[in-house]
């Protein structure tokens, strides 16, 4: 099996894609993703939209190469059927050093990132642990001055570098899982969430150090997001899922204006409104 091809072009490949689920505790097995197929070249950004259960970190879990994570195996993702192809790698059933080379150059970001940092770690630490679990060897200054940025950016004290994850707010913390999550400098960046448990008025700040990674990058990006001023700012296409399939799929604009799904229709409007109300919050 050829190894990935970081600069692969299209990034990504879905071809017909099913997902799911093993049986577990009186529960049947079950797809979470059916029929997927979309291409996203490199250096574009697609945003996945839809509600709880629509496939959404199913999806982004497996394109990201952490279809076996979790502790038990009902929770591991398995192909059922079609196709995907990341970086130039097959998904289905790619061997392990395939995938460990696959992930070197895929930054994933899940949606309990903010939860789940290093407790043992102060926020310093947590920013250079991805590249010294990886090499020894590392320009520590050169680092230093792109966290330095990074913190600028997200509105984060460099006091902070010495804090714990205890003593930061749940907002703070989601801000340090995104920029843990770039740390590594990934060619595909897959997000679910970014902006999960940060305040309306922090938010654009993440937004901020999104673009800044992709215009310093050139990183093709795949976002799970309902923040219209992300997806207003960022998403370039959009693909809607309900139920595991896509149910609309194009430029964020003409989707949402001339949406004939009756489920587009009335996520755009839920959007919208909430975007409204989060303005009159803030």
């Amino acid at each position: 099996m050829a190894d990935p091809i970081p600069d692969a072009d299209p990034a990504v490949v879905v071809s017909d894609l099913s997902l799911g689920y093993q049986a577990s505790g009186g529960r049947r097995s079950f797809n979470a993703v059916e029929g997927m197929s979309f291409t996203l070249g490199r250096g574009q950004v697609l945003a996945l939209l839809g509600e709880s259960g629509s496939g959404k970190s199913t999806l982004t879990r497996f394109l990201a190469g952490r279809a076996g994570e979790g502790s038990e195996k009902s929770a591991r993702i398995r192909s059922t059927g079609g196709e995907a192809v990341v970086l130039g790698l097959p998904m289905r059933n790619p061997r392990r050093r395939a995938l460990a080379q696959l992930t070197a150059h895929v930054g994933h970001l899940a949606q309990d990132a903010g939860a789940t940092l290093p407790a043992d770690l102060n926020v310093g630490d947590i920013l250079l642990s991805p590249i010294a679990e990886r090499t020894k060897h590392f320009d520590r200054a050169r680092l230093g001055e792109q966290i330095v940025e990074m913190m600028e950016i997200v509105g984060l004290p460099l006091g902070k570098l010495q804090e714990y994850p205890y003593e930061l707010s749940k907002g703070q913390r989601q801000r340090v899982a995104v920029m843990r999550s770039l740390m590594l400098h990934p060619s595909l960046y897959i997000a679910d969430e970014p902006t999960l448990g940060v305040d309306a008025n922090n938010r654009p700040k993440i937004v901020d150090l999104l673009d800044w990674y992709r215009q310093r990058s050139h990183a093709t990006l795949i976002l799970v997001s309902h923040d219209i001023g992300m997806l207003e700012r960022l998403g370039q296409r959009v693909l809607v899922m309900q139920h595991g399939r896509a149910v609309g799929e194009g430029d964020i604009n003409d989707i949402f204006r001339n949406a004939d799904h009756g489920y587009v229709q009335q996520l755009a409007q839920a959007l919208r409104a909430n975007a409204y109300d989060e303005v009159a919050e803030a």
